[in-house]
């Protein structure tokens, strides 16, 4: 997939896009594309805006690609950590949340439980 985040205004990054915003990325891409091949075919503007960052149907994929990298870290052991704030917000609004450090803490003690005392034997 081609990803034109670079193109994009910083405070315009998964913002909805003004039509001034989107005029000037395209004519950035424009201008890049020229220097790098001036007899190049460039994306019409129409393209431009269905595969730029900012476009509406991206949105599934993002979602998706976030939940296949949470699975990814799942299975080698790192927990995520704005998943268990969205949790908590939604399922104990009531109990304040670990800090990062914390919950990172919890979930090693909680795999490995021998790690954090020495005394005690790691079989």
């Amino acid at each position: 997939m081609l990803d034109l985040s670079f193109l994009l205004p910083s405070a315009a990054k998964g913002e909805p896009r003004s039509a001034d915003d989107a005029d000037l990325a395209y004519q950035r891409y424009l201008d890049e594309q020229r220097l790098r091949s001036p007899d190049g075919v460039v994306m019409s503007r129409d393209d431009f805006e269905r595969y730029s960052l900012g476009s509406g149907w991206l949105s599934g994929v993002r979602d998706a690609a976030k939940k296949v990298v949470q699975t990814c870290r799942l299975m080698v052991g790192v927990h995520d950590y704005e998943y268990y704030l969205e949790h908590m917000r939604s399922r104990h609004p009531d109990a304040p949340p670990l800090s990062r450090e914390d919950f990172y803490r919890y979930c090693l003690d909680a795999r490995f439980p021998g790690a954090g005392n020495v005394n005690k034997c790691p079989c």
